[in-house]
């Protein structure tokens, strides 16, 4: 026995994606049967093996009898794999593979029986309407028939039929009408359908008549319920149109480049054109809040990023079934989102119409006369429409929605499955959702299809609930319904048949969207920006053009698998040639064409992990993207305003003198970003007597509290409190004393500006002045929106305290909020100008804080040393960047350290580049052990390795990177070096200072020069050697160049953090102290005594006591005291005891205090003694560096003179007058072509 069709492709369905590639992570180890040669303990702890390969081999044998039988042999699989790796450590990941399978498997069983539930439901009356058609094919013979439909009005006394509705299928090849046999009293219109062949009039005489056939109508229970307006008694006689009764037949098309080349354009297009819509459909459905509920009524989720996965991954194998996915879009948000008056409904038409148009101009229109994929009813937008008019219906008595129990299908409320005895009364389940699916995939081919299943939702309700008690309710929503469907839904069918719904059906059909061709001067404007953009590689710190790789054909010679992996090249060349000639029809084509290029660079150098070009391809693309639909929306994105003025905040309030005026809507990007104002004009050494600040979010101040000079009124300080406790967010009065903001302040001094330019329209020196200031201000102290040290502002706008005191000694504020705002507005005349305001800014902070600094106040010191570094560093980078400015005259040097001014010339920039090359050059590696990460100095020579291994330089460093000599290269070049010579090196940690890694680098191509100089002219290899050697050696000096500025500056930095860490361990020494002071006196309150006065005091001897330890009263007192000698003894000793008692606590404290000072000398010999042992270990060191380098310098001077040669022992023989006869021998070699010279003295 075999299985049932049925089970059978349920069956092969969960096979299949059991073992589909999107499974191949957690499959692969259940595709074959389990080797006992490897297992051979397998067999007997599994007594049943199973794997997929079996069970799909017993599907095709017919192995199964029953689709449980398949189920159980498939989870065997998996609790096979459990059962045998539970107990083995090493084999944990595969219990964990296993359950993974056995979940998937239970989603694939359940998806495939779902799927194969709907498909049995849909196909319900199949076979009655084969044989039907069978039949028409029999009686017809060759050719189809037709179908004309006539209605007629008839009188009936006896049985008259209800009204009846007109069905057509959806592939238009059956016509069928239903009545509801009922006696009645009263005539009814009966609708008679009469087919015939319309071969000739003889046969349409004998075409056979159909019998209605009767369905349970809700006019059973309800005699009121509403009837159509198209079938009542006085309805015109409809004609459907021939081309409605037979389906629209789609030619295949299968996907090849062309076609995919215009699905992409249609994607981009999309996007471009229907951005708010597209935003809500770029990814799935994800929110936690709607998921499951969004999984249960949408089968088949789709997005645009799906759609854009699968056309690269070439899984779409016709043009029809991407349209279909791009229809799917709409209509999964049409079917989920359908609440009343839902605001998803308008989007998904909106996106459903710009699709349809762009399918039309991109596909239909280049596939004409084929028909590719189906199309959508020309009315499709009004049929939606309809359905919306549905959807918004609510019930007179609870205001719910009517359509509600419609909207979906009755799985959905039944837990998945149709109630008992559904399917028996109803042949063809339908729902709104999944007529709106049908009516946006292009299912239906005519409005009457459309209308037939709009009525057959009612229909399903009144046959299924026919007097049933409980479905009452249903049955009066379902006429509710009905009474509106059919007053919409009967003009569209009327419309439909009319000419004027056969002339929108031929204009729909032959009208196509227009898009201009985009002008040439467009196009080449953008290329030329492209061309302009630049690309800095963050390791090896190296800036080129991004279109550099990208401006001519790749070379099949030199990559010869480059059409393996590409299969449309294309180029920068290619595309200018293309614009010349005007072949872009519509700038898709042209923005295909050009990302078509970065396309390709990330397929052929993605799978070689050529990573630099994937970067660079990306990176290209980026900025072409943003470029293009830039220049599409007519120019680049505006820019953030500046802070609005008063002025302007004044414009947009209510009239003077009209109270109750209307006030202008604030705008929506004051509302987002409220914003503070503050009014301060220029960096003023006087403070103001307030500072207005006013919140851009709320409306402008009215009339009255501005003056005739524009400017705001101080009101009184009684109301000004009463004013901010009412609305704190209008009008803020600040007093003098009190501190701003420090973006409040910045811009406010851009304010005090208003001419400034934008970034992008410096050129020339100027440009080069505003890198430098980006450059500066992204320095570490300076950075960030909570700088460490602050000179961003005006110093008395944030520390107003000492607004008097820097008054005084500050005769010129300067910040560097306001150079760059003096940049930007062109003040300034040339870069020296521009320098000196920087400087300035510097050189105020050293002069201010310079007597703090000598008293070792904490906030002097560290402003004070900071300054000065940095001023050290703006000339570094000054003289850097600035190169444009640079000149030849003469002017003092500055050799070193911070000058408070400089010139732009070229002597100066090479005293600056000798003073890092020193700084840097010497410094200390701070070496690791060796395999541990490198130190922060350590990876800046890595980096600097690294850049002479850049992508872009591979065929010039080929000579250079493996220690691989010519025999004769020892003879010209004394010490052989290349470049994994110093990686090894530098990986061993055999370099002391970064001058030593850099001086190796700089042999390399020395060497190379010096070896390759005299044959390069004879030599083709000698002279590319050469030709590389000096391209290298200057990208070798750009990474220095931007080496020594970085590692300079870090230098710098640390040595003054450390000097800012030992003064704050100083202070909290001090800290500490002062405590322990305080602490003493806490517990001997009443003492004014310092403690040292006190260590005095109690090492001082006392006078020494003979007799006693304590003294005698005075005997030759007077008796009138009244005390006896006894009782003067014991006072006495009572007083002795509390001196004892006094003393001790001395003696405690005097320890304490000694044990404490001793410890402390302790440790600082401690400490000088370590002091001294890392004085003495950096000495040696230096000495034996100084030694190497000795030793070094007298091996190059001795290799700088060598020994004479013996082939020139020849001329320095015959110079010697007492020389003896030469002989000269001739002896060939056995193994050597060329004859060998012998020389005997």
């Amino acid at each position: 026995m075999k299985l049932a069709p049925h089970d059978l492709s349920i069956c092969r369905e969960i096979h299949a994606g059991l073992v589909s590639k999107e499974r191949n992570s957690i499959n692969y180890l259940f595709l074959e049967p389990v080797d006992p040669i490897y297992f051979p303990t397998y067999p007997s702890i599994v007594k049943h093996p199973m794997d997929l390969r079996t069970l799909k081999e017993n599907i095709e044998n017919d192995v199964y009898t029953e689709k449980e039988e398949f189920y159980a042999d498939a989870k065997l699989i998996f609790d096979n794999a459990v059962l045998f790796n539970k107990d083995r450590e090493e084999s944990g990941f595969v219990v964990d593979l296993a359950r993974s399978m056995s979940k998937a498997f239970e989603r694939v069983r359940k998806s495939a029986e779902k799927k194969a539930a709907r498909l049995a439901a849909g196909s319900g009356g199949g076979s009655k309407k084969a044989s039907k058609e069978g039949e028409k094919k029999k009686e017809g013979g060759e050719k189809k028939k037709k179908i004309n439909i006539k209605l007629k009005r008839q009188k009936s006394v006896g049985d008259v039929s209800k009204a009846s509705s007109v069905e057509s299928s959806s592939v238009g090849g059956e016509v069928s009408s239903t009545s509801d046999p009922k006696p009645a009293k009263k005539a009814k219109t009966k609708l008679k359908l009469k087919l015939s062949t319309g071969q000739s009039d003889a046969k349409k005489g004998d075409a056979t008549k159909k019998k209605t056939k009767s369905t349970p109508k809700s006019s059973s229970q309800n005699s009121d319920a509403p009837q159509s307006e198209a079938l009542k008694s006085d309805a015109p006689k409809l004609d459907h149109p021939k081309s409605d009764a037979a389906a629209v037949k789609v030619d295949v098309a299968p996907m090849n480049t062309l076609r995919q080349a215009q699905c992409v354009k249609i994607l981009s297009s999309l996007k471009r054109r229907q951005p708010s819509a597209c935003k809500w459909f770029h990814k799935p459905v994800t929110d936690p809040v709607i998921v499951k509920d969004y999984k249960e009524k949408i089968s088949n989720p789709m997005d645009l990023s799906t759609i854009s996965s699968k056309l690269d991954k070439n899984q779409y194998k016709t043009v029809c079934e991407f349209v279909q996915d791009l229809r799917l879009i709409a209509a999964n948000c049409l079917q989920y989102n359908t609440t009343v008056d839902d605001s998803f409904r308008p989007v998904a038409v909106d996106f459903l119409t710009t699709a349809e148009d762009l399918c039309k101009f991109f596909i239909a229109k280049h596939e004409a006369p084929k028909t590719v994929y189906p199309s959508l009813l020309y009315c499709w937008a009004d049929c939606i429409k309809a359905i919306d008019e549905l959807i918004n219906m609510t019930n007179p008595e609870d205001r719910l929605q009517t359509a509600w129990f419609f909207l979906h299908p009755v799985t959905y409320f039944c837990s998945g499955q149709y109630p008992e005895g559904y399917l028996e009364k109803v042949s063809k389940p339908i729902d709104l959702g999944s007529i709106v699916q049908h009516l946006t995939t292009g299912h239906y081919n005519s409005v009457g299809a459309f209308v037939a299943d709009c009525r057959r939702v009612v229909e399903n309700c009144n046959a299924y609930y026919a007097g049933d008690e409980e479905g009452v309710t249903l049955c009066e929503k379902a006429n509710r319904l009905h009474g509106r469907m059919e007053k919409s839904l009967g003009q569209l069918f009327i419309f439909d048949q009319s000419d004027k719904g056969g002339k929108a059906k031929v204009k729909a059909a032959s009208k196509y969207m227009v898009i201009k061709q985009p002008e040439k001067d467009f196009l080449r404007n953008i290329l030329q920006e492209l061309r302009a953009a630049t690309y800095t590689d963050r390791s090896a710190k190296i800036t080129e053009k991004a279109t550099l790789h990208f401006e001519k054909p790749v070379d099949s010679e030199i990559f010869t698998d480059y059409p393996q992996y590409v299969e449309t090249p294309m180029d920068l060349e290619t595309v200018d040639r293309k614009i010349e000639s005007g072949s872009y029809i519509c700038p898709e084509d042209f923005e295909y064409d050009v990302s078509l290029i970065f396309k390709n660079c990330l397929d052929y150098n993605g799978p070689k992990k050529n990573m630099h070009m994937v970067t660079l391809g990306k990176h290209t693309a980026k900025i072409f993207r943003k470029l293009f639909a830039e220049r599409m929306r007519g120019g680049p994105v505006a820019k953030r305003p500046s802070l609005p003025t008063l002025a302007n905040r004044v414009a947009v309030a209510a009239p003077v003198g009209k109270t109750g005026a209307k006030k202008r809507a604030a705008s929506p990007l004051l509302d987002e970003r409220p914003t503070k104002r503050v009014s301060i004009k220029g960096p003023s050494r006087t403070a103001p007597k307030s500072v207005s600040i006013i919140s851009s979010g709320k409306s402008a101040p009215s009339a009255k509290s501005v003056s005739s000079s524009g400017k705001l009124a101080v009101p009184k300080p009684g109301k000004l409190a009463k004013k901010i406790s009412n609305s704190p967010s209008k009008i803020i009065l600040a007093n003098s004393s009190a501190p701003i903001p420090m973006h409040v302040a910045i811009a406010s001094i851009k304010e005090s500006y208003p001419g400034r330019r934008q970034n992008k329209d410096l050129e020339g020196w100027e440009a080069e002045c505003l890198k430098f200031l980006r450059q500066l201000m992204k320095h570490p102290w300076v950075s960030a929106e909570r700088p460490k040290y602050v000179f961003h502002v005006p110093v008395h706008i944030l520390f107003p305290e000492i607004r008097d005191t820097y008054a005084a000694k500050i005769k010129q504020p300067m910040d560097l909020t306001t150079c760059e705002a003096k940049l930007l507005q062109g003040i300034y005349q040339d870069g020296e100008e521009f320098i000196s305001d920087v400087a300035l800014v510097f050189s105020n902070a050293i002069a201010f804080n310079k007597e703090g600094h000598e008293f070792g106040e904490a906030m002097s010191c560290a402003y004070y040393e900071a300054s000065t570094h940095l001023l050290k560093y703006i000339r570094w980078l000054s003289l850097e960047l600035l190169q444009s400015c640079l000149t030849n005259i003469d002017s003092p040097v500055v050799e070193s350290g911070s000058a408070s001014s400089w010139k732009l010339t070229i002597r100066n920039k090479e005293m600056a580049r000798k003073e890092m090359e020193l700084t840097v050059f010497n410094e200390m590696l701070d070496k690791t052990e060796p395999g541990d990460k490198y130190s922060w100095s350590e990876q800046e020579c890595e980096k600097l390795l690294k850049a002479l291994r850049h992508t872009s330089d591979i065929k010039h460093m080929s000579f250079f990177i493996q220690s691989t000599f010519p025999p004769d290269y020892t003879a010209y070049i004394s010490k052989p070096i290349a470049w994994d010579r110093c990686q090894e090196r530098l990986r061993h940690r055999k370099y002391n200072t970064i001058g030593e890694i850099v001086a190796d680098l700089r042999l390399i191509f020395s060497n190379a020069l010096k070896y390759n100089e005299g044959a390069r002219h004879v030599s083709k290899i000698s002279g590319m050697a050469y030709d590389s050697s000096i391209h290298m050696s200057r990208k070798l000096e750009a990474a220095i160049d931007k080496m020594l500025l970085a590692v300079g500056d870090r230098i710098g930095r640390e040595r003054i953090d450390m000097i800012t860490s030992q003064r704050e361990m100083d202070a909290m020494e001090r800290a500490e102290e002062d405590q322990r002071k305080r602490d003493w006196e806490n517990e001997n309150p009443g003492s004014t005594v310092e403690i040292k006065t006190k260590l005095r005091i109690v090492n001082q001897r006392s006078r020494s006591k003979t007799l006693t330890d304590f003294e005698f009263p005075f005997y030759d007192e007077e008796e009138e005291q009244g005390e006896s000698h006894a009782n003067s003894l014991q006072h006495v000793k009572g007083l002795y005891e509390k001196q004892r008692e006094a003393r001790a606590n001395s003696q405690e404290i005097a320890l304490s205090i000694g044990i404490s000072v001793f410890r402390r000398l302790q440790e600082r010999a401690a400490a000088k003694a370590y002091v001294d042992q890392m004085a003495y270990k950096a000495k040696m060191e230096r000495l034996r560096i100084e030694k190497e380098q000795a030793d070094a310098k007298k091996e190059d001077e001795a290799e700088k003179t060598p020994s004479i040669p013996k082939g020139a022992f020849v001329s320095s023989a015959l110079k010697d007058s007492g020389r003896k006869q030469i002989k000269m021998l001739l002896q060939k070699p056995k193994r050597m072509k060329r004859k060998c010279v012998m020389l005997q003295f």
